[in-house]
């Protein structure tokens, strides 16, 4: 088989589906800063790489792009207003008193979006993320979270990260703390305030019966890989996984230069070819709330 000269690839490992779905992150972004971007999974090297024929691309480029495009969620009139109704309400509570009907609905509202809105990638990118909004027993969606997960603090608390990041080609390897945006910050010391993945990274995954207590309630100062979360966030919005059973899916790793439109009916399975690997997510708590993407196995014929 005969593949261009990389433009840059990263490291991967196929059977992490965190990873898997990054590199599609990565070829999504890459496809809208330059147009015409083919990527590829190299088996023999354990990498993913892109190649740009007409521009000069680099890694390190893409990288200092996302970690400085505009992340938006609530807008922050939005977030003002909803850290007003929610103070207006503690202290009505206090007062054995409620807020009042049109308050409480827009409350509920506002926390809704927080949780669950389009999450918009400003410019050069110009990406709006919402594959996760779908009805909530739909299982054929690889969502992770649970209600009391803010889905824009997660992404900017990941972001946050990549500027720190010396060596890209090494990037999903790259692990820490994610710590409270500051646009989320009440005073100082809330910088230093854990914030949970998504758990897409099958590395992460810990049950509350293994680690003695839930890692979400506690908020437990326990390493992610930041790149491969919001990587993740991004790749899945082209790039969905089949669901052949409930909480089970699969997805295919391409073998030859595509671009993302290509690439993503092969990611899918709709297209036999490349190789095919099966994940489950699994259960952080007995409620079934909060998942994570367990490691995949290769299935089927591999060509």
């Amino acid at each position: 088989m005969t593949r261009p000269t990389p433009s840059f690839s990263v490291n991967v490992d196929m059977t992490n589906p965190g990873q898997f779905f990054a590199c599609c992150g990565l070829l999504e972004l890459a496809h809208r800063l330059w147009p015409g971007v083919e990527g590829w999974f190299d088996v023999s090297k354990s990498v993913f790489a892109i190649s740009s024929k007409d521009v000069p691309a680099t890694l390190e480029h893409l990288k200092d792009e996302l970690s400085k495009c505009d992340i938006s969620g609530l807008s922050e009139e939005e977030r003002q207003e909803r850290e007003t109704l929610e103070a207006e309400r503690r202290e009505l509570k206090r007062q054995n008193q409620k807020l009042h009907d049109d308050k409480e609905e827009r409350r509920k509202a506002l926390g809704v979006l927080a949780r669950e809105g389009v999450i918009w990638l400003g410019k050069p990118f110009d990406v709006a993320l919402n594959w996760w909004q779908t009805d909530d027993n739909d299982t054929t969606v690889p969502k992770t979270w649970a209600g009391r997960q803010e889905l824009h603090k997660i992404v900017r608390a990941a972001q946050d990260v990549l500027s720190r990041l010396d060596d890209p080609s090494n990037m999903f390897d790259y692990g820490c703390v994610m710590r409270m945006p500051s646009e989320y910050r009440k005073k100082d010391s809330d910088g230093e305030k854990p914030v949970e993945p998504f758990y897409f990274d099958a590395r992460r995954f810990a049950h509350a019966l293994d680690a003695g207590f839930s890692l979400d309630v506690q908020e437990a100062e326990t390493n992610a890989h930041p790149a491969v979360e919001l990587l993740s966030l991004i790749g899945l919005q082209r790039f969905r996984p089949a669901a052949p059973d409930k909480w089970v899916f699969e997805y295919s790793a391409w073998l030859a230069p595509l671009s993302a439109p290509v690439a993503a009916a092969v990611a899918c399975c709709a297209v036999s070819t490349g190789i095919r690997y099966r994940f489950r997510l699994l259960f952080r708590d007995d409620q079934k709330r909060y998942k994570a993407f367990d490691f995949a196995t290769p299935i089927g014929d591999q060509t």
